[in-house]
């Protein structure tokens, strides 16, 4: 079985702290690669995440500024992400990116002016975009199809049904990435929708250190419990965990670019 956890958070201090041991845990369920998010906590996460994929051969990271943030954004420190980190060799996809309209951290209009901003910018260096996208369907969708992106990943999805197949109609032709969320005992409708996704457009994840999977619910998340994610679907699909595993390790390497 092999694995690919597409969305961790490696340069958070719970994971930074412990990595080699959180990275040889991983390897014992079958974690074989990871991407780290570069767009977490600023200008620094991104520093953190180039450093911890220049140090371990089997990460990779993205590069970018979480919706979260955009209110602190200025171009200055756009700029900085898009001269000094766009076009390092570790670096694979642009974000995470996107519309958070339910916690609202950031005015909906920086929101958008930044989430236009990274997909511009994905489109230019021919890398997909990571997009996060809560309670803003169709402002994302809008967005996506005005600015002509069709290389990306919807991390951590929690859309509609709706959102799901707009997403994977010829002019976006996404992949959608499911986290932990899908092993919850209040998430059947989401676990079927991921159940609905094509064999070839699925990726899983954990966004660690956030939502752990059961049976880890309520702890730290780390790459490791990508196992139970991949299982849920692949029991869900009613597939072989190795298949499934498979088919969505393939589906990384395909989007981010990387040779098997």
């Amino acid at each position: 079985m092999r694995l690919f956890d597409t969305h961790a958070h490696l340069d958070f201090p719970f994971l930074r702290d412990q990595i080699e041991d959180v990275l040889a845990r991983a390897k014992e369920k079958g974690v074989e690669k990871i991407v780290t998010i570069g767009a977490s906590r600023g200008l620094q996460s991104n520093i953190d995440a180039i450093a911890i994929a220049e140090e371990f051969e089997n990460v990779w990271c993205s590069i970018g500024l979480h919706p979260h943030d955009a209110g602190k954004c200025d171009m200055e420190v756009y700029e900085e992400i898009e001269k000094r980190f766009s076009k390092h060799e570790k670096v694979v996809a642009i974000g995470e990116t996107g519309l958070d309209y339910f916690y609202d951290h950031a005015p909906k209009e920086e929101q958008k002016f930044y989430f236009r901003k990274y997909l511009q910018l994905s489109k230019t260096l021919d890398k997909p975009i990571i997009i996060h996208a809560r309670d803003a369907d169709e402002d994302t969708i809008t967005i996506l199809k005005e600015e002509g992106v069709r290389k990306g990943i919807l991390h951590c999805f929690t859309g509609s049904k709706w959102m799901a197949e707009e997403l994977f109609k010829p002019e976006l032709d996404f992949y959608l990435s499911f986290s932990g969320i899908v092993t919850f005992k209040n998430a059947k409708d989401l676990l079927d929708i991921a159940c609905g996704v094509p064999i070839d457009r699925i990726l899983v994840e954990t966004d660690s250190p956030y939502l752990a999977p059961t049976p880890h619910r309520g702890k730290k998340n780390e790459p490791a419990f990508v196992y139970h994610t991949a299982a849920a679907i692949a029991a869900g699909k009613g597939m072989d965990l190795d298949t499934f595993s498979n088919h969505a390790y393939e589906n990384a390497h395909r989007v981010f670019g990387l040779e098997l």
